[in-house]
């Protein structure tokens, strides 16, 4: 997050192509929500989370997508944005939190929702 801007990346060449999504991705054996959350922002975007907190907990349309997504707010980092896995995204760009694309990704959708209606509070 960037106050009321969110990162999201358009997918391709993977499930959801053609949407807008959240960095992220599956958490390893022995890995905390958090780096998690860290490392992946870093392996898609080349970003490091400097400080970051789990936001919310979403269940999205069971029928499209029966992963569990964790929001993690990324409150501040360091770097600058990079297509690092070109095979799976091909741009990112930070969107106004009220004027997001048409084509979200299912996972992200409800995540967005969450943070659209002002759960948590943003700065």
């Amino acid at each position: 997050m960037r106050y009321d801007r969110v990162l999201l990346g358009l997918r391709t060449c993977t499930f959801g192509a053609g949407t807008w999504g959240l960095p992220g991705g599956h958490l390893e054996v022995g890995e905390s929500l958090q780096g998690a959350a860290r490392r992946e922002l870093h392996e898609e975007t080349g970003l490091w989370a400097l400080n970051l907190r789990v936001a919310c907990v979403t269940d999205p349309d069971p029928a499209a997508n029966h992963h569990m997504q964790v929001g993690v707010e990324v409150v501040d980092y360091t770097g600058t944005v990079q297509v690092r896995e070109p095979d799976r995204c091909v741009s990112w760009e930070f969107w106004p939190l009220e004027s997001l694309p048409q084509l979200l990704f299912v996972g992200s959708a409800a995540v967005l929702r969450t943070f659209r209606s002002g759960c948590p509070h943003l700065p």
